[in-house]
């Protein structure tokens, strides 16, 4: 049996990380670590762990932190550490099928794949939502790039630098698409796992915020990516794609409500990365309807929207609508 290093970054989760590791040590696929990435909350959870650790001393692995670093950063401390064959993040919120392990392992044996993509179940408060993967379609992985529902071959990460750089927000786009740029062995599996928790309280709380610095961090690690991530000729126009169509969701959503006078000025951001990323992004042909099927409809359709607004000169004005709402 190949070895996984089970990498759960841990910060104010004491409602949730008993659930998540009962999760991993249940698995029946039992040939595992779990590193537990302390990220210095302010909660008992940690208490918790260690209290698990001494009935698990062999499975759990407590790595203590200093101060808070941010999911990015726990993570690229987990995967230093890591000594299994392959690398599984798990969110310390979320829990895993017993056969979550299992099910991954054989299908990365099958091809000796690099990347294991499975698809997922959304938890909102103990409804769940399944969903699932098209193994036909190879820009799946593109369009879904949270970290956590694939497992990686450590020495494919070791062997290209990757890791998520520190990045605190929005850090699965940036790790997903230097890993796909890495042109590594893919092997999609029609599979749910993974069970992703969503606390619906949270959601509506964050809503009420202001997030335009949200969307200013996020402009950052779009700049850094377009300046470091190259594809070859033929994929190039799907990462470009993939990065102006997250850049114009964190508009519509992080910059919804924020008004005139902030919008102006996210605007005139974003159209500058727009023009770095691709200047005649708009004769992108992902942006026809008819590709990528695998992006969620509410984002492909928005996206497309946009740029045809764009192409005549009136995506400005739905964008200053959006901060008006």
């Amino acid at each position: 049996m190949s070895k996984v290093s089970v990498i759960v970054p841990v910060y104010n989760v004491e409602q949730y990380i008993k659930r998540c590791l009962k999760s991993i040590l249940d698995q029946s696929w039992q040939d595992f670590e779990i590193l537990c990435v302390d990220d210095c909350g302010q909660d008992q959870s940690i208490s918790i762990i260690e209290q698990m650790q001494k009935e698990y001393p062999q499975k759990i692995k407590i790595l203590y932190g200093e101060q808070n670093m941010g999911l990015g950063a726990a993570r690229d401390r987990g995967m230093k550490a890591a000594s299994g064959e392959y690398i599984a993040f798990i969110d310390s919120d979320d829990y895993l099928k017993r056969n979550f392990l299992e099910t991954y392992m054989h299908a990365a044996q099958k091809k000796d794949a690099d990347i294991i993509v499975g698809g997922y179940i959304r938890d909102v408060n103990g409804k769940l939502s399944e969903t699932p993967i098209d193994v036909n379609d190879d820009t799946f992985v593109w369009m879904n790039v949270s970290a956590c529902t694939k497992v990686y071959k450590r020495k494919f990460l070791e062997d290209n630098h990757l890791s998520f750089y520190g990045v605190r927000r929005y850090e699965d786009e940036g790790f997903m698409y230097r890993c796909l740029a890495s042109h590594p062995v893919v092997e999609l599996m029609a599979y749910s796992g993974y069970y992703y928790y969503m606390n619906s309280e949270s959601i509506t709380r964050s809503s009420k915020s202001d997030r335009t610095g949200i969307v200013k961090e996020y402009f950052q690690t779009v700049n850094k990516l377009a300046d470091t991530v190259k594809c070859d000729r033929e994929t190039q126009p799907l990462l470009n794609y993939c990065l102006v169509s997250g850049l114009t969701a964190n508009m519509l959503y992080n910059g919804q409500g924020c008004g005139g006078k902030k919008m102006k000025e996210l605007y005139i951001q974003y159209n500058k990365l727009l023009n770095k990323i691709d200047r005649d992004i708009c004769k992108n042909k992902y942006i026809a309807l008819k590709y990528l099927k695998s992006e969620p409809a509410k984002k492909r359709y928005t996206t497309w929207l946009i740029l045809r607004l764009r192409k005549i000169g009136l995506d400005r004005l739905l964008f200053f609508l959006v901060s008006r709402i």
